[in-house]
């Protein structure tokens, strides 16, 4: 028999597979809601249970937990018992690199295969006699930087192939983000930056990207210092003149300055102009910003004349604006009356 039709052949009905016996599946005997499984996947299943109860460590357990996931790809239990499998049998990872890259093809919103691909890229990194993961990269030589920057390099194009397919899978964003932080400081977290602005230059309401640019700013190496808040206000108040209906750089620029510990007010002047703007002058993300402000100062400074201008707002946002949620508008606008102002 040649090797294409012992291809043909399940692995169950070869002889290297004749010793294991195989264990059901316990229903129970009264099952109430039975799944009904493939026959292929149900005797595959069943082998990997013989398996998976002797613990075997073996070629053939490791091919086998590679049949059962292509067939089911987040098999959890099959993914750890496949991990721990690499160990043991010191198996080359970068060809397992090479298959859960096609694996994240066929499934790029598997938790599971993204999560694999961790656990991978985390032991070539950390293993062997040249480990530079516990390094910081300007400790590193001229070669060792080099090996470590493509190795996040090669990293970083791959989710990007993922995320050209799919601007918006989370899985791939969060794996990103693991990548950045776990290779520690380095040149990738600037590049990061460029990265998402051409992003951003091409869907402007890609809050993911937004998103990652928070990540980026507020954890990078440089820390959230007054020139980068200051950058980073700038660069959000020119994407909110492009799209003031757009909530992504609403929600960025009063993040950014929270997380600085910075008041909201340092952008009042900047969203009074944007009243003057008949596009913006309906946008609810800038009256429900001018009504934060006015909030704030007026506890601040105990105003009624800045009271008033809170309560300006609300009635706006509540009556023309966003009046779909009237009521919590309102409700707001009765919070206002609790603050204490100045006779």
């Amino acid at each position: 028999m040649d090797s294409d039709q012992q291809d043909d052949i399940p692995f169950y009905e070869k002889p290297e597979w004749a010793d294991v016996v195989p264990i059901p599946q316990d229903d129970g005997p009264n099952p109430l809601v039975p799944i009904a499984y493939t026959k292929e996947y149900s005797t595959t299943m069943d082998y990997f249970r013989a398996i998976s109860r002797s613990q075997e460590k073996s070629q053939r357990a490791l091919d086998l937990t590679k049949i059962v996931i292509e067939q089911s790809p987040s098999h959890y239990t099959v993914w750890h018992y496949r991990q721990r499998l690499l160990e043991a049998l010191s198996v080359d990872l970068s060809k397992e690199l090479d298959w859960t890259q096609w694996m994240i093809g066929e499934n790029p919103k598997s938790y599971q295969i993204w999560h694999h691909r961790q656990v991978v890229i985390g032991r070539l990194s950390a293993g062997g006699a040249t480990s530079t993961s516990t390094i910081s990269y300007r400790d590193l030589s001229e070669t060792q930087q080099k090996t470590k920057r493509e190795t996040v390099q090669v990293e970083l194009d791959f989710i990007a192939s993922a995320l050209a397919d799919d601007a918006k899978n989370y899985h791939a964003w969060s794996y990103r983000q693991w990548v950045l932080s776990y290779f520690g400081k380095g040149p990738w977290w600037d590049e990061e930056l460029a990265y998402i602005d051409n992003l951003l230059t091409t869907d402007i309401r890609n809050n993911s990207a937004w998103n990652q640019r928070f990540y980026v700013v507020t954890l990078g190496p440089q820390g959230l210092t007054d020139e980068i808040v200051q950058r980073e206000v700038q660069y959000t108040k020119t994407k909110i003149e492009r799209t003031p209906n757009n909530e992504s750089p609403w929600v960025y620029l009063s993040g950014i300055l929270n997380k600085a510990k910075h008041p909201l007010s340092e952008v009042k002047e900047f969203c009074e102009g944007l009243l003057e703007v008949p596009r913006a002058n309906f946008s609810s993300f800038l009256h429900s910003t001018l009504l934060d402000i006015y909030e704030q100062e007026a506890k601040v400074q105990k105003s009624a004349e800045i009271v008033n201008k809170a309560k300006g707002e609300a009635v706006m946002l509540a009556e023309k604006v966003d009046t779909i949620r009237s009521k919590y508008w309102n409700w707001r606008k009765d919070q206002l009356k609790d603050i204490v102002v100045d006779a």
